[in-house]
């Protein structure tokens, strides 16, 4: 065991203040500026607290704050002279403000965008005033209009929405959507996100787009001449995820289709000379384990299609949604009814294979589009040649990962996280020259701390198919560990993986004592598509057995005691922690978070229909599917102890599977907890629920032959009035 001198120098949950996340980056038009935002945990108000900073991309002056508000302030975007940045933010209204009537209006305040002048400093001026709020937006060429996408009510849904909204005596929530959920929104209603252009200088809006259908994600062609945007028109799109890519003029006239209906397109980006757009799309959209591939467009093949209300439905042999009753022979594939394209969209893959899922594309130049792919456990930055060709920017090593980037006037600039250190944001030179880190909020206080190891380890699971995973060493060691109490930590998903990066709950483990292990099981990302796949309509079993491989492993090479094994997870990792103790009894603790117990009565309580449809098709026509694949399949031999936590408004994964799960386990007689976070989502988005979650979790697993938590990580975490 490490000594007190060295105890203080391990993280402890206070630190969780301390660490700083990274939001979004942007880089100038002319390359010489990027800005970024930050999150970070406010212990005073036990919320986040989102921060705009600016820095040169030269390094040759230190980050400056540009917003402090503790607000929502997200998106920043320079204009395209540079000289003037917008952002949104849900701060009170500037008049308010003036008048010094903040809080006089009980509503709260929606993100509006706002402008600062950076040539001229001062406050940031806000630009609208819009009923529900700005989405999303983009600037136009010349820097003078804005277009963005908002919420439009009708008059009667704007009755509707202010019953609902009515502190003191709200109304009923009235469904009519098949999507009529979503974690962290609520329960969802019928209006509708329309586009809209905003004068600069006198903050004029004119509404361009209009009807049954949604238009988001706008981005203003360079030339000025078109509008993109993206929109599911198929008639019914709570039942697919259909996602097209459409064409305006800024006027709203002369509308066209560019993508025809067998797409899910995602992070559109127009290329510099407006004749192309890229995009990312799987192949098969409604089917969450195809991986998405990037995609170029030509502007010239898009097709006149009349007006927006004309369009809906159109181009399509059927729509699909309605599932038909009585027997079938393959529920599965009776069940996945989705539109039907006349025909394909022309569009180029830039890859055609590719480790994982791309994301976040942006173009450097005419010829060549910058992009994040997960590859084998990271986040590489890559770049594809419009014509053919990929080269593989950041990071070289397996030690790194990236987590955003942004270009721009011919500069790169990737935040590259490492476990040592968190982000680095860091602007990247050409091959040959020395990358020049610019900011690592994270790095002064790590530095004060002694951090586990990671390693890569790699073995062979029962099929005989190649797992690999990290393991951190607690920093208590030196050289291979011996015999340690080893947690496996489960990552979510499944579509997802564990990298080699600062996390600031695994790190804690670690400094607790524990070897932790995290398994890339089948099903998780950046290893093929086919190895993704795998699991698709028969989740559990396969996870599992990469998972207890992976533990044979760790005892096999003498790392783990093999009378000291514990298992937690979130999402989907919680959903394999309740697998994991209805299959086995090797550990003596599991914590459960936020994860499912039963497939067929969470079909409607929670947001993802079209995933289980897809997957395992419906649940009362395949019943004994969503049996075999739930972990209630195993509630019988279960004997290991299971602290199970939830939030009480997560409908990802609602709070009634636990509920159903910690009874089921009451009525058996093995030990167990519940705990229910009022008002929490799908996330855990307040400091002293993140500290109370990790410290419960830490207890219970000490109570159970476990690490023994430092005094000062026992005690609970109250808000003080100390600055942040």
């Amino acid at each position: 065991m490490p000594s007190e001198a060295s105890q203080s120098s391990l993280i402890r949950l206070a630190d969780v203040y301390r660490h700083v996340r990274l939001v979004d980056v942007a880089v100038s038009p002319d390359g010489r500026k990027v800005v970024y935002v930050t999150e970070q945990f406010r212990r005073s108000k036990d919320e986040q607290m989102h921060s705009i900073w600016i820095v040169d991309t030269d390094g040759t002056h230190p980050p400056h704050r540009l917003t402090r508000s503790g607000t929502s302030d997200s998106s920043p975007r320079f204009s395209p002279d540079g000289t003037l940045l917008a952002f949104l933010s849900a701060r009170p209204d500037e008049v308010e403000i003036a008048e010094q009537q903040v809080g006089k209006d009980e509503s709260e305040p929606k993100n509006q965008i706002w402008l600062f002048d950076l040539a001229h400093g001062g406050e940031p001026r806000q630009l609208t005033r819009i009923e529900e709020g700005v989405e999303e937006f983009s600037w136009g060429p010349d820097a003078h209009r804005i277009v963005f996408c908002s919420r439009v009510p009708d008059d009667e849904q704007r009755k509707y929405l202010k019953r609902r909204r009515d502190k003191d005596s709200p109304g009923p929530w009235v469904l009519r959507r098949t999507q009529h959920k979503e974690d962290g929104q609520g329960y969802l209603d019928d209006v509708r996100t329309h586009l809209f252009t905003l004068d600069v200088a006198t903050r004029a809006v004119q509404q361009i787009s209009g009807g049954p259908a949604s238009e988001t994600h706008p981005l203003w062609s360079p030339d000025g001449g078109w509008i993109l945007f993206t929109s599911n028109r198929t008639g019914d799109p709570d039942n697919n995820l259909r996602l097209d890519l459409w064409l305006m003029r800024p006027d709203g006239s002369d509308l066209r289709r560019l993508t025809f209906g067998d797409v899910r397109a995602e992070s559109p980006v127009w290329s510099p000379d407006s004749s192309r757009v890229a995009f990312t799309s799987p192949v098969e959209p409604e089917n969450l384990s195809s991986l998405a591939y990037p995609l170029v467009v030509d502007v010239a093949a898009a097709e006149p299609t009349g007006s927006l209300a004309q369009s809906i439905g159109a181009g399509f042999a059927s729509v699909g949604g309605i599932v038909a009753d009585g027997p079938v022979a393959d529920p599965v594939a009776a069940a996945r009814c989705y539109p039907v394209p006349l025909r394909t969209t022309a569009a180029r893959r830039l890859a055609t294979e590719l480790p994982g899922p791309a994301e976040r594309l942006s173009w450097r130049d005419a010829s060549k589009v910058l992009g994040l792919v997960l590859d084998h456990g990271q986040k590489r930055l890559v770049e594809w040649g419009v014509d053919g060709g990929l080269r593989i920017l950041a990071p070289q090593d397996r030690q790194s990962t990236i987590v955003a980037f942004g270009c721009g006037g011919g500069s790169v600039v990737a935040a590259i996280d490492r476990p040592e250190t968190g982000w680095t944001l860091t602007s990247l030179r050409e091959t040959g020259l020395q990358d020049k880190p610019l900011v690592s909020p994270n790095a002064l206080w790590l530095g004060e701390r002694h951090l586990g190891c990671y390693r890569w380890i790699e073995w062979r699971d029962s099929d005989g198919v190649s797992i690999e995973g990290l393991v951190i060493v607690p920093p208590q060691v030196s050289g291979d560990p011996s015999r340690l109490p080893l947690l496996a930590v489960l990552h979510g998903g499944p579509q997802w993986l564990d990298m080699p990066w600062f996390d600031f709950e695994r790190q804690y483990w670690a400094d607790l004592g524990y070897l932790v292990l995290m398994v890339n099981y089948r099903g998780s990302l950046s290893y093929g598509e086919e190895f993704c796949r795998t699991i698709q309509g028969r989740w559990g079993p396969l996870e599992h057995d990469d998972l207890m491989t992976g533990i044979d492993e760790m005892v096999r090479r003498g790392w783990a005691d093999p009378e000291r094994l514990y298992c937690t997870g979130f999402s989907y990792g919680g959903i394999m922690t309740n697998w994991a103790v209805g299959h086995t009894d090797r550990f003596r603790a599991a914590a459960s978070e936020h994860g499912l117990w039963d497939y067929s009565s969470t079909f409607g309580p929670d947001d993802s229909h079209i995933q289980w449809q897809n997957d395992a098709g419906l649940p009362w026509q395949n019943r004994e599917r969503y049996l075999k694949m739930s972990p209630t399949s195993g509630a019988e031999h279960i004997r290991t102890p299971l602290l199970i936590l939830a939030g009480e408004q997560d409908w990802r994964c609602p709070v009634d599977q636990s509920e159903q799960l910690y009874l089921t386990l009451k009525k058996r007689g093995v030990s167990t907890e519940l705990i229910i976070y009022p008002g929490e989502h799908h996330a855990v988005s307040r400091p002293r629920r993140a500290i109370d979650r990790l410290r419960r979790i830490a207890l219970w697993f000490a109570q159970h032959g476990g690490q023994p938590l430092p005094t000062e990580d026992t005690k609970d975490d109250e808000p003080t009035d100390s600055k942040d």
